[in-house]
């Protein structure tokens, strides 16, 4: 269980590496901005480079770096080093500790305008990972202490598809822009497990676990022996599931400085398929022995998932929701739009948690083709982030875009912040191509 453990935090916090950067939300002439809301569009057409064209990843959640990695004796050092005390180990962490990524990976994309210049239309083809944890605190006691104890609503979620978008953003009055992205999602695998009640004690010089849970897959194969399933081997089993999914959005010039914009985005479900899902419930008892005392005299138990056997149970499809985000924003634009201020406001639904986010932005425009963005974020009253955003998106040659929200955080060499939960950082190069469109008024002419 603590290698398990282990794995769950560290991949989740190694990926945050690259993140969807909400500063982008202002950056006109991006390519990506319309994946906050179909009713953006760039200043003209694009053809993205081939995986590098928009890489994206999110990440939500109440535990960081610091909390499992801590300086310790000149060293860092997990807490569960015997070295380390349970009041520093354990000091950092909540009731529930979760941690959610979403990450988008562009594989092809290209759009552009209408002979009009006032519509614009766009194809994608990407990845999309989701994947979120839930680590109540009594786990974290129990893997540090090896006291007795009750382990009540331990999740871990995740899912992948491939998704194919057409988009579509046209003006219908003046003042009005409406966008719509059509989605068909192909699922490449899906994976949901949740231990109920998990009670641990000492019986004689053995340790007992009695669990109760259920585990779903799709997609994938879990090991089988008989009736019953293990952890041991899991497999790819083909195409798992479809799904169908939506954005729509709008944008209103209240005054030509200033723009309101509303958008839901992933509005939809996968279906996973009956001959593609394995379910098994989780309900026994096993006794084991791992347990290590080491020089400092801290016991650590030591078991893993494998040791459980899951009774088959009928399989079924299953639906499951898309994790829906709602977006609004505003900005307002000055010293004819060199220089504008946005507020952005995002609620995103995960599994397990609504994660909130309010964006503070200050947006730069010296050149029509150069766009600095900076952001001070508020996420869900629990900390804050400065962001910063740069595009360079001339006429010929490449449009580029890089972004990230841990600029004044502390990170490690690799990069990764060591006391923020939530890092973003999206990167994309694509090529003009088409015609420039007529909605967005030049950068130092008169409105």
């Amino acid at each position: 269980m603590k290698k398990l453990l282990l794995t769950i935090a560290s991949a989740a916090l190694m990926v945050t590496a690259v993140a969807q950067n909400p500063t982008t939300y202002f950056m006109e002439g991006s390519t990506l901005r319309s994946q906050w809301n179909p009713a953006f569009a760039p200043y003209r057409g694009y053809v993205n480079i081939p995986v590098i064209g928009g890489i994206q990843v999110g990440t939500e959640g109440n535990i960081s770096l610091s909390s499992i990695v801590i300086p310790h004796d000149g060293k860092l050092t997990t807490i569960f080093d015997g070295s380390v005390s349970r009041s520093i180990a354990l000091d950092k962490l909540n009731p529930e500790n979760y941690l959610g990524v979403d990450t988008r990976m562009n594989i092809l994309g290209f759009g552009a305008y209408t002979k009009n210049g006032k519509s614009f239309w766009s194809f994608d083809l990407g990845l999309r990972l989701a994947a979120d944890v839930n680590l109540p605190y009594s786990l974290f006691e129990f893997m540090k202490t090896g006291n007795s104890t009750t382990i009540e609503d331990l999740q871990a979620r995740a899912e992948a598809y491939a998704e194919a978008a057409f988009a579509w953003s046209w003006q219908v009055k003046p003042k009005w822009h409406l966008g719509i992205r059509g989605k068909v999602l192909l699922g490449v695998g899906r994976l949901n497990a949740n231990i109920e009640n998990a009670d641990i004690h000492m019986a004689g010089d053995m340790w007992k676990m009695s669990a109760l849970g259920n585990v779903s897959v799709s997609g994938l194969q879990l090991g089988q022996d008989g009736s019953t399933y293990t952890f041991n081997d899991i497999s790819f089993g083909g195409l798992g599931g479809f799904g169908v999914g939506v954005d729509v959005g709008v944008t209103y010039d209240v005054l030509p400085q200033l723009q309101l914009s509303a958008s839901v985005t992933d509005l939809g479900a996968m279906f996973w398929f009956k001959n593609k899902t394995q379910i098994a419930s989780m309900e026994e008892s096993i006794m084991f022995d791992g347990v290590k005392i080491d020089e400092h005299g801290a016991k650590q138990p030591h078991f893993d998932l494998e040791d459980f056997e899951l009774n088959a149970e009928e399989n079924k499809g299953e639906t499951n929701m898309l994790r829906t985000a709602i977006n609004i924003g505003g900005e307002y634009s000055f010293l004819q739009r060199r220089i504008s201020l946005g507020l952005f406001y995002s609620v995103k639904f995960w599994e397990t948690k609504v994660r909130h986010n309010l964006v503070f932005a200050a947006n730069f425009r010296p050149l029509y083709w150069l766009h600095v963005s900076g952001s001070l974020s508020l996420i869900d009253n629990r900390g804050t982030a400065v962001g910063l955003a740069l595009n360079f998106c001339p006429n010929k040659g490449i449009n580029f875009f890089v972004g990230t929200d841990v600029l004044l955080s502390k990170v490690t060499p690799q990069f990764i912040p060591v006391n923020q939960s939530r890092m973003n950082v999206t990167f994309g190069i694509g090529v003009p191509i088409g015609k420039v469109g007529t909605r967005y008024p030049k950068v130092g002419k008169k409105q």
